[in-house]
């Protein structure tokens, strides 16, 4: 090789190495230690990779428990991956690096930057001082990305245990798998009505909590929860779902709390659905696109109207179109500006489903203060505002097939909650049928009357 493709080799390698150092650095700067959603090209490459390993290996399986076993791997080997990824990207940049300013051959110098990151030690050149002050950086480098991950992985778990919580909670309380309608139904059954708003009302920082998390740290919305029948994401349309109803057919429980759980609901729900199941722009993975954004002209934005959770009192009305339109921007910043044709808020839910649902509360002894029509076409408004973009994450994770969740890519049965209706109307027959034994003598531990 002569000198002048000599000087080229090496001067495109150490520029390739820098920008892979550059690249490393800020996917690890933006996953691990800036507490905002800053997306990478790498994190993202190795989470979308292995989530779609996991997809793969899960469509052998023909049931969902099944699928949902090969799934709950994809989480703790996002974090593997990550880890594993960084420090082989670290490996290659300082080796190209060293290539670029010493007279090593590249896997030398590959061999030399892996000796060094990994504190091993075997491998040196004496023959540059520019290449020994590398191999100190890239000795630095490797204990610190470690050190981070050490650091990274109580916070996530935590994470995870605080949302998994009420979650477990709500297995007792709407069922297993959750479903809406079925906690109304168990709440009234256990005279415990005038506790529904504060119980629907708990689910609102629940949900602002999740949005922050979930955008902070992507992995988490991959690690499962610790049964099949249960999904963080059904909780949250269940809660959302015996909101609107309550709402809808109830005139006199309060219903702030409800609304409050609705507007959160809603908006943590549309800011998932944007960063895990919309098409995303070109712009996304673009370094610092907040710096310039601004001046590129985009589409129409979302519309307000699209996001507002229906309310029959103006006022109410007035300040739930306040935070739609606040939450429309908050889009808009994140460059997606409106839904398209196929991206439809509106609600699927049939009348049949609906009917089915208030015979289940009319059993419970629900009081049922509104008129049905009034409350069908209320409940689908509200509905309208979550349903879409909440079917489109459940889809795309896979979950629990809940009544009310929609379809999966895989078809799936519905998993019903055993309905507490149900078991009600077996005791009773049950007793109805059992012999009188009013007559018998009692027990003897049994006190006389």
């Amino acid at each position: 090789m002569n000198l002048t493709a000599e000087l080229t080799s090496r001067g495109a390698g150490f520029a390739f190495g820098l920008l892979l150092f550059t690249m490393t650095s800020l996917s690890l700067l933006r996953t691990v230690v800036v507490p905002r959603n800053l997306r990478s090209l790498i994190t993202d490459l190795v989470i979308n990779g292995v989530v779609g390993a996991s997809r793969l290996i899960a469509k052998v399986s023909r049931t969902y428990m099944g699928r949902d076993a090969a799934l709950a791997w994809a989480g703790p080997l996002i974090i593997i991956a990550l880890l594993i990824t960084w420090l082989m990207c670290y490996i290659f940049a300082y080796g190209f690096l060293i290539y670029g300013i010493s007279g090593q051959p590249l896997g030398a110098s590959i061999v030399q930057s892996g000796s060094s990151l990994l504190t091993l030690g075997f491998a040196y050149d004496n023959g540059s001082s520019n290449a020994t002050l590398l191999d100190f950086f890239a000795a630095i480098t490797g204990p610190v990305v470690i050190a981070l991950m050490i650091g990274y992985l109580p916070a996530l778990y935590q994470t995870f245990i605080d949302r998994e919580v009420p979650v477990t909670l709500m297995a007792t309380d709407a069922g297993e798998p959750a479903w809406g309608p079925e906690l109304l139904s168990r709440i009234s059954l256990a005279k415990s009505l005038p506790d529904l708003p504060m119980h629907l009302g708990k689910w609102a920082p629940w949900a602002a909590k999740l949005r922050m998390t979930h955008i902070t740290y992507p992995m988490l919305m991959y690690v499962r929860s610790g049964r099949g029948t249960r999904h963080f994401l059904v909780s949250l349309l269940s809660a959302m779902d015996a909101s609107a109803l309550m709402i809808a057919l109830n005139a006199s429980l309060p219903r702030t709390p409800a609304y409050v759980t609705l507007l959160h609901g809603s908006e943590s729900v549309q800011t998932l659905y944007v960063f895990f199941a919309a098409n995303k722009s070109r712009l996304y993975y673009v370094p610092f696109r907040s710096l310039w954004a601004r001046k590129v002209t985009s589409g129409s934005q979302v519309r307000p109207e699209q996001l507002k959770v229906p309310a029959r009192d103006a006022a109410i009305a007035a300040v739930h179109e306040a935070a739609a339109t606040d939450t429309s921007n908050a889009l808009a910043e994140t460059r997606f500006n409106r839904f398209t044709s196929a991206e439809t808020m509106t609600s699927t839910l049939t009348r049949t489903e609906f009917d089915y649902a208030v015979d289940i509360l009319r059993r419970s002894d629900f009081p049922l203060e509104v008129e049905i029509e009034d409350a069908w076409e209320m409940f689908r408004r509200i509905r309208a505002t979550y349903e879409f973009p909440m079917y489109a994450l459940l889809r795309r994770l896979d979950a629990t097939p809940a009544p009310w969740t929609g379809p999966r890519n895989t078809p799936t049965p519905v998993m019903w909650p055993t309905l507490a209706t149900d078991v009600l109307a077996q005791n009773k027959a049950a007793n109805a049928k059992s012999p009188d034994v009013s007559s018998d003598p009692p027990a003897p531990d049994a006190p006389n009357p």
